[in-house]
């Protein structure tokens, strides 16, 4: 996850019904498991969160329709960026204050980045030591929930000094 090559997808799934949105992120490939998904009315709002920061970065990436599915292929600096970002804000009430994060990461400007960007290999890690492998994602909710509180314990930190 962490080493150069290969794309990263975000994947968001529309819904009539809130609760049944699915937004989620792929790596290496768009045929490769999910990493981590997200579900009900908060991935609408990250989904547009996400894709309001990249536009408003100037970021470029690739964006196809396919039905209800919205597929954006990322840069994998960014691609990452955006995976430590819905692993920070998986098990989070309120995602969205956490949105500052996204943009300093997409910047640059986030200090212990390559830490953070550690927490993604730990999640793996994480799982599969515990043996909770989930059939449609790679990271299991134990494991997300456990980064995200260590991430949010992170940031919260840093905002201290």
């Amino acid at each position: 996850m962490g080493e150069y090559g290969g794309e990263y997808w975000l994947i968001y799934a529309h819904s009539k019904n809130p609760k049944k949105c699915i937004l989620g992120i792929k790596f290496p490939s768009i045929e490769s498991r999910y990493y981590i998904t997200l579900g009900g009315k908060r991935a609408f709002e990250l989904y547009n969160h996400i894709l309001s920061t990249l536009d408003n970065n100037g970021v470029r990436y690739y964006a196809e329709k396919r039905g209800n599915k919205r597929f954006l292929k990322l840069p994998w600096s960014t691609g990452l960026a955006v995976t430590v970002f819905l692993l920070a804000v998986y098990g989070k009430q309120k995602p969205l204050s956490y949105a500052h994060i996204l943009d300093k990461m997409i910047h640059g400007g986030m200090p212990l980045m390559r830490y953070l960007t550690g927490m993604v290999e730990l999640a793996l890690d994480l799982t599969e030591y515990t043996k909770d492998y989930q059939r449609k994602q790679l990271v299991s909710h134990k494991s997300a929930k456990a980064i995200s509180r260590a991430i949010g314990e992170i940031i919260a930190a840093i905002k201290t000094f």
